[in-house]
């Protein structure tokens, strides 16, 4: 398994992220009452669309070169949030995370005292583990501000699939999850001397 990384001037028209999760529901006969069972850890979901037709062969080139770099469902792919790729909050800077166990909901951040005041918006994205396969994107599911030291503690979902370490880097620009392809099938139009119809169906992978 190699990743692939999406080249950042892919003419992408649309992207839709979703999350797939693994619940078990069972319904009481006699009182009507419901129980839930989670079996797994939610995956995130992303199709990528190209135009129908691509003004530029060189641009098609692209997409034509993903598709056969992902190699059926044999590689991944790091996949950001294209519309939002960096946090609307005011923090940057280089981040290190304080420990946090498997499970948990909230992760506290040392950006440093130069960040002192500045926040991460509901909506933002961080990443956490980046530099393996486990790596994991994180949704900030509420405004925080950090303290005098530069410490903030922000809300996550889904919660940390696996323990990060401290002092462990926490990326905020571009940060990625890996996907793999749902199918094995790829293929695209040929037009009046232009190409497009590219699609990539995808689903959070990890080893």
């Amino acid at each position: 398994m190699s990743i692939v990384t999406l080249p950042p001037n892919l003419p992408v028209k649309r992207q839709d992220f979703g999350l797939q999760t693994f619940d078990l529901s069972f319904s009481s006969g006699d009182t009507g009452s419901t129980q839930v069972a989670v079996l797994a850890p939610p995956r995130r979901t992303c199709a990528l669309v190209s135009e129908e037709r691509i003004p530029s062969m060189s641009e098609a080139a692209q997409w034509r070169a993903l598709a056969h770099a992902l190699r059926g469902q044999v590689n991944v792919l790091a996949i950001c949030d294209l519309l939002q790729p960096v946090p609307r909050g005011t923090a940057r800077g280089t981040w290190t995370a304080m420990a946090a166990l498997a499970g948990a909901s909230s992760l506290s951040i040392q950006m440093g005292a130069a960040q002192a005041g500045k926040t991460l918006l509901q909506g933002d994205w961080i990443g956490v583990n980046q530099g393996s396969v486990q790596r994991q994107l994180l949704h900030v599911q509420a405004d925080a501000v950090a303290d005098a030291a530069g410490l903030i503690v922000v809300q996550i979902e889904p919660v940390l699939r696996v323990a990060v370490a401290a002092g462990s880097a926490v990326v905020w620009d571009r940060p990625t999850c890996l996907m793999r392809r749902t199918d094995t099938k790829s293929n695209w139009s040929s037009e009046s001397r232009a190409q497009g119809g590219f699609s990539f169906d995808l689903m959070e992978s990890w080893e």
